[in-house]
């Protein structure tokens, strides 16, 4: 089993970091291969909940490659199918969190979410609530869609819109449901 996730480089609570790396975990077996796009905390959070070895951060900020050198990629956003080819089809789960909220950013992470995201994969998105018309839109076709609103609360720090999480597979409704 592969996992990718895909998250904004804001920060969420400890509390909810914690929660989502905790229900992620629940998708995931010792062998999953998951990847954390724009994501350090929350790459941070799933492996300090229980490590896998098959975790990966794919990042811009080249600063967070000290966290985990070996399971760090480079990754910029602006050149969306510039990635390791052994990526290619790769993981079963994607998250993603774009780190801006407009239809431009969430075009360019499809491009590179539909490259590397096997064809049965499953998306989560966590994003705000103020673009839910675009992911909804852009992330419509297998692999990356149909899109379900999740259970999830998203809690994050210091950020003035709300935020929720959607996903792709049949009952993704109940994912973080308690």
């Amino acid at each position: 089993l592969t996992v990718l996730i895909v998250l904004s480089t804001h920060r969420y609570t400890e509390e909810f970091a914690m929660s989502l790396a905790s229900r992620l975990h629940s998708l995931c077996t010792p062998s999953t291969n998951i990847a954390f796009v724009c994501c350090p905390t929350g790459f941070v959070a799933f492996q300090r909940t229980k490590p896998i070895a098959g975790a990966t951060l794919l990042e811009y900020d080249q600063r967070f490659a000290v966290l985990s050198p070996k399971q760090f990629v480079p990754y910029d956003l602006d050149e969306p199918d510039v990635f390791p080819d052994s990526l290619k089809e790769n993981f079963d789960i994607v998250v993603v969190d774009p780190p801006f909220l407009n239809e431009v950013t969430n075009r360019k992470l499809t491009q590179t979410l539909s490259q590397i995201l096997k064809p049965e994969g499953k998306l989560v998105i966590i994003t705000s609530t103020s673009v839910e018309d675009i992911i909804c839109r852009l992330y419509d076709e297998p692999p990356l869609g149909r899109l379900r609103r999740t259970a999830i609360n998203v809690e994050h720090g210091r950020l003035a819109n709300d935020f929720a999480c959607w996903g792709s597979w049949e009952g993704a409704e109940d994912f973080g449901q308690d």
